[in-house]
């Protein structure tokens, strides 16, 4: 396989940006922003800041692809991906800051993590011994732990997808979403709800690993 670049990425940074910050921006005109730059069918300024921030973070990752994914490296992501609208990127909050998200099935108020309590959250993702395991189980603890003020979720997804990359896995992982049908997009938010609220990680895994996980082109 030729080097990975970022338009590689178009699915990841498609699903991400769509499903968690209301990107409107079609998948084909987020690949010709990543492959040519293009801005032409790119309406908003704020859709521009978020294909912006998601397109840093994807070169970021293929850039330190096989690197080392601990509690800096995740910082970084995060610092990467919310450069445009957080006020303090890439720094873990406070436990002043209380990051609240509300649930069909609860609000859900994570404890704020230190920095060895983040690096520990990685060193028990990373228990399963097939990668793409370890991914998704980076993916939904992270997401759950809140441990920045801004772009948890999107900061999960490139994380896991750095692990992915550098293992030569074959696959990237994507956020489920359907243009002709929302349904599934909604169930992947319900059952990543149920992830936070209840603990119950198995549903929202069992639809990333049917449909999220993608070969890379």
């Amino acid at each position: 396989m030729d080097a990975l670049t970022v338009a590689d990425l178009t699915d990841v940074v498609y699903s991400a940006g769509t499903v968690f910050d209301g990107l409107s921006v079609s998948r084909l005109d987020t690949e010709n922003f990543l492959r040519c730059r293009r801005l032409d069918e790119v309406p908003s300024r704020a859709d521009l800041a978020l294909l912006e921030d998601l397109r840093d973070a994807a070169q970021f990752i293929v850039d330190h692809a096989g690197g080392t994914v601990d509690s800096a490296f995740v910082r970084a992501v995060n610092a990467t991906i919310t450069r445009s609208g957080a006020l303090h990127p890439g720094q873990l909050r406070t436990q002043g800051q209380t990051i609240g998200v509300t649930t069909p099935y609860g609000h859900h108020s994570p404890d704020a993590l230190s920095e060895d309590g983040l690096q520990a959250l990685l060193a028990t993702a990373a228990r399963s011994g097939d990668v793409r395991e370890h991914a998704l189980d980076l993916f939904v603890k992270l997401a759950k732990a809140q441990p920045f003020e801004d772009g948890n979720k999107r900061t999960a997804v490139f994380v896991a997808n750095s692990l992915l990359i550098g293992s030569g896995a074959g696959v990237l992982l994507t956020i489920p979403v359907d243009d002709d049908d929302p349904s599934l997009a909604a169930t992947f938010h319900h059952l990543l709800a149920k992830a936070y609220v209840y603990g119950e990680r198995d549903g929202v895994k069992d639809l990333l690993r049917s449909r999220g996980l993608i070969g890379l082109r």
